[in-house]
């Protein structure tokens, strides 16, 4: 999957409904109309050929940080996504959020790094000779708050830094992740369907479905692997 060229990738992303969006009054054509072909039964149909020069871009964009040993952080907050994002990011070297992600994470990032740091300290306690002297409440304890914090942060353990690129999944629905990376001038990718209500430069876009389950793994897994 991730050596497709142009025109097999074109054939991959129809064949996976990537091209697939919704109804014509969720569409705002003065963002996305450059990327779509128009309406079939109420649906409005995305161009394929225009995604699939988005992802190589992306996909390009992403090896090279990574090569580079940049760190790529995926931010994917929707429950049914959960476990897929942490299989491929954890097999593919990218860093997560994946559940909960802190609406301050990117402008005020010394306080973020601080809770990666607690939640790593309580990790390496739990590990310790030091953890077996405490007592089963204070075990106990120990061990509900590091689980408190990995919901949130076990997919950044080892993020010292603000991250190289943030991929941001479903514009729309996080479009205060959005500004907040603006405002911290961070680099982003925002895969965003045709409802994107909102101005973002193609440079930093992918217009895909993302209402569609399979639709957003596709997408990932040829970014990422």
């Amino acid at each position: 999957m991730s050596e497709l060229n142009k025109e097999a990738l074109i054939e991959w992303l129809i064949s996976n409904k990537v091209y697939i969006w919704t109804t014509r009054s969720k569409f705002f054509p003065k963002i996305t109309e450059k990327s779509t072909l128009g309406v079939v039964n109420k649906e409005m149909v995305i161009d394929p050929s225009v995604t699939a020069e988005m992802l190589l871009s992306a996909k390009e964009k992403i090896k090279k940080l990574k090569e580079a040993w940049k760190n790529v952080l995926l931010v994917l907050d929707k429950e049914v996504f959960r476990d897929d994002v942490e299989d491929i990011c954890n097999s593919s070297n990218t860093l997560f959020l994946n559940n909960k992600v802190p609406s301050w994470l990117f402008t005020n990032f010394s306080t973020f790094s601080k809770s990666i740091g607690a939640m790593n300290s309580l990790s390496k306690l739990i590990s310790s000779d030091k953890f077996t002297k405490l007592t089963k409440k204070e075990q106990l304890i120990t061990k509900r708050n590091l689980a408190k914090f990995e919901l949130v942060y076990k997919g950044v353990t080892n993020l010292r830094k603000v991250p190289d690129l943030v991929i941001v999944v479903d514009a729309e629905y996080n479009t205060w992740v959005i500004k907040e990376l603006e405002k911290a001038k961070i680099e982003y990718i925002a895969i965003a369907n045709t409802d994107l209500s909102r101005w973002l430069s193609t440079n930093n876009l992918i217009v895909a479905n993302t209402n569609s389950y399979e639709s957003i793994m596709y997408i990932l897994n040829y970014l990422l692997k």
